[in-house]
């Protein structure tokens, strides 16, 4: 699974590296460092746009378009999405079809062990300083705060060694498959296998 993540990009790279056309260049974004990225909070995503690529803040904790009572009415737990059903379940499949986005990472955290003796692992990419998560997002009209726009991560099994950690992964976008994942009009499947196991690097991080 994929429930807490970090990223340390700095702009210039993010903005040359996605060939965004907005925000524009010269109005940076706040783009400090976040090592505890959690669920429900608002962060960056990238996705097209008509004119190009975009980057926007969106909650990690889809909401389908349909729904239509207060955030809090909202029960399902939709942080991550399975691969295996991304493509038919109610609650992901119009994304998937239409509003795919990258999201961009520098890590990932996994916990082992028991309460109380817990070990906290981070995976990082071998080849790259960041990587990008496969994610779709959605927009819905939420009656009590208003529009909200949100995003998941997409999940898949873990190979070994990876699952000695957690029997998923988050699905990592090559970059040279980046654009693909963002063609709606392409055939995916083939990135949402198991994640490769030799493309990582784990190690204990501080709890």
């Amino acid at each position: 699974m994929c429930g807490r993540y970090g990223r340390d990009i700095p702009w210039p790279v993010l903005w040359k590296s996605l060939n965004l056309i907005r925000p524009v260049a010269s109005e940076a974004p706040n783009m400090a460092p976040e090592w505890d990225i959690r669920p429900t909070t608002d962060q960056w995503i990238a996705r097209r746009a008509e004119d190009g690529m975009e980057l926007v803040r969106a909650r990690w904790w889809l909401v389908p378009f349909w729904h239509r009572g207060g955030l809090k009415d909202f029960k399902l737990t939709t942080f991550n999405a399975k691969a295996e059903t991304v493509a038919t379940a109610q609650t992901f499949r119009e994304s998937f079809k239409r509003r795919r986005c990258l999201v961009p990472a520098s890590c990932w955290y996994e916990w082992t062990g028991f309460k109380g003796e817990k070990a906290k692992w981070q995976f990082t990419s071998r080849g790259d300083p960041w990587l990008c998560f496969a994610g779709i997002w959605d927009r819905a009209m939420i009656a009590d705060v208003g529009d909200v726009q949100s995003f998941t991560i997409i999940t898949q099994p873990a190979s070994s060694p990876l699952n000695a950690y957690h029997d998923r992964a988050p699905v990592v976008v090559p970059r040279e498959h980046w654009d693909t994942w963002l063609d709606t009009s392409a055939d995916v499947g083939f990135l949402l296998g198991p994640e490769s196991a030799d493309g990582f690097h784990v190690e204990q991080a501080p709890v």
